[in-house]
């Protein structure tokens, strides 16, 4: 598989962040700098270090205005995103103008912070392209009832992240706004598809962003990032979807650095109606219940082994419950690798329809290779699975279903389960690309990454990776934590209880704004 040209070049350039290194640093500031900004100069920033609520505390104690962030994190952008492009869309005028108005009273939560939103969700008069040139001229008509509460609670919306070409394959890259670099070690990629969303937060330009998780799409940037992904429980936060419904399998939840961060977002966007759930609020902390932890130590008999170094900091984590009072007893992991991928495939393959009809109507062709609307690999892996049939697709969604009382079954024995998020650290950029077609080969090596993930989103369960580990050359691996149905609480408690056990907020990545002046 070849690199595409983007890839190759900014491959050879890996940053070196030392005087002359590159030109990004010299980059004049596309805004007119404020008071703030000139006297920050060309230092490392200095408020680098606080989470999304600090920085809050920090405007409603008057030490800095909504106005004078909204151009320090512009900045950060404009230093770091030419680099390891996070980004899709800017959204500065609005973010300026909505922090001088005093859109985000302060009295909000988080009085006016900034974040970055996937660009996979509406939000009105905002660009919506799915990292497709399909969708490149999209603006979104209507918000959802999730954005419109991010914005409730204070957030102020500043740009957009990149995702993969409609959320699908595994590398944060696509044709329109080109690939996401991984701040550890820019000749790998940050998985997919919340990327954009994890890079930003790594790098420190932001100290939460936005993301959904489809199949791993929040868990697995964030454990290639060293960063904290949470996926709730399908029905638990309000909906994304502009109709008010709730994907079969897709939630929304944010990518932080801080666990309270998290927690506090989550309580602002949770479906508090009690309609599927008694609301959970805002977790502050850890409790003293001590769990029992199912440790997945095998699968390998089936799709991909588990990588040593993925091996070895599953096993420090079990350690480290174990320290800390839990009980944690060795299992496999209960799901059949194949089964679920064969059956994923095909459920997969259901949805595709109302997108190969709108890309038929668009182009005025049939042939979905030659529309020039779509990638090589996402036209041919929509060919390939329009050779599924209906059978197929009732059989294969009767069985993703059965996952739900499947987990139901293992959370009869264990309070959550310790997995790895995916049996491999992290894929390098040149592993593939989307000018490659999709034959078996490509499904097996997609599928093969999700096999730790994608149950979870079709079992309805909450789920969090976790920063702790580390591979043998430095890049970060998360731990995988699935609780039962509605038990996000058990989870954030958890997270909190690791966070004091192995702090990791001040680990940063060496292409992040914490070496890097602004």
């Amino acid at each position: 598989m070849k690199l595409t040209p983007t890839q190759t070049n900014l491959s050879r350039r890996k940053l070196l962040w030392s005087a002359g290194a590159t030109a990004l640093l010299a980059a004049p500031l596309a805004i007119p700098a404020t008071k703030a900004l000139a006297k920050i100069g060309r230092k490392l920033d200095e408020f680098i270090g606080y989470d999304a609520l600090g920085l809050a505390d920090l405007i409603k104690s008057k030490q800095i205005t909504q106005a004078e962030l909204v151009e320090i994190f512009i900045r950060r952008i404009e230093v770091i995103n030419p680099a390891i492009n996070f980004m899709t869309n800017r959204t500065f005028e609005r973010a300026q103008k909505n922090a001088k108005s005093g859109t985000f009273g302060k009295n909000t939560r988080f009085a006016g912070v900034p974040i970055l939103m996937k660009d996979l969700i509406n939000i009105k008069g905002l660009p919506i392209t799915h990292g497709s040139k399909l969708f490149k001229d999209n603006i979104a008509a209507k918000g959802t009832h999730y954005t419109d509460a991010v914005e409730r609670a204070g957030l102020n919306i500043i740009g957009l992240t990149n995702v993969p070409e409609m959320a699908s394959f595994i590398m944060t890259s696509n044709e329109l706004f080109g690939s996401t670099y991984n701040p550890w070690d820019m000749d790998y990629s940050v998985f997919s598809s919340s990327g954009g969303a994890a890079a930003a937060v790594a790098t420190g330009v932001v100290p939460m962003a936005h993301g959904t998780d489809g199949a791993g799409s929040n868990r697995l940037p964030s454990s290639a990032t060293g960063v904290y992904g949470m996926k709730p429980t399908r029905y638990r936060q309000l909906s994304g979807e502009v109709d008010g419904s709730h994907s079969t399998t897709k939630t929304n939840q944010m990518i932080s650095r801080t666990v309270r961060d998290n927690a506090a977002a989550f309580d602002a966007t949770e479906d508090k109606s009690g309609g599927h759930y008694k609301p959970v609020g805002f977790v502050k902390g850890p409790s003293k219940r001590r769990l029992k932890v199912g440790y997945v130590t095998s699968n390998d008999n089936q799709l991909l082994p588990m990588e040593r170094d993925v091996r070895r900091a599953q096993a420090r984590t079990a350690q480290l419950l174990e320290n800390m009072g839990h009980k944690v007893e060795e299992i496999a992991w209960p799901f059949d690798d194949a089964e679920v991928a064969k059956h994923y495939a095909a459920v997969a393959a259901s949805r595709t329809g109302p997108l190969i009809d709108l890309v038929r109507r668009k182009s005025g062709t049939t042939d979905l290779m030659k529309t020039g609307l779509l990638t090589p690999l996402l036209a041919s892996s929509l060919v390939a699975r329009s050779r599924y049939t209906p059978a197929d697709f009732a059989q294969s969604t009767k069985y993703m279903r059965g996952l739900v009382a499947s987990f139901d079954t293992v959370f009869k024995n264990f309070d959550v389960l310790l997995a790895p998020v995916s049996p491999v650290v992290c894929p390098r950029l040149n592993e593939h690309s989307y000018n490659d077609l999709w034959d078996a080969e490509m499904q097996d090596y997609v599928l093969s990454r999700l096999k730790f993930t994608a149950p979870v989103n079709f079992g309805e369960v909450p789920a969090m990776s976790v920063p702790l580990g580390f591979s043998a050359a430095g890049m970060p691996i998360g731990s995988h934590f699935i609780a039962a149905r509605g038990n996000d609480r058990l989870l954030y408690e958890l997270a909190y209880e690791l966070e004091d056990a192995k702090p990791w907020k001040n680990k940063w990545a060496p292409n992040s704004l914490q070496f890097i002046p602004v």
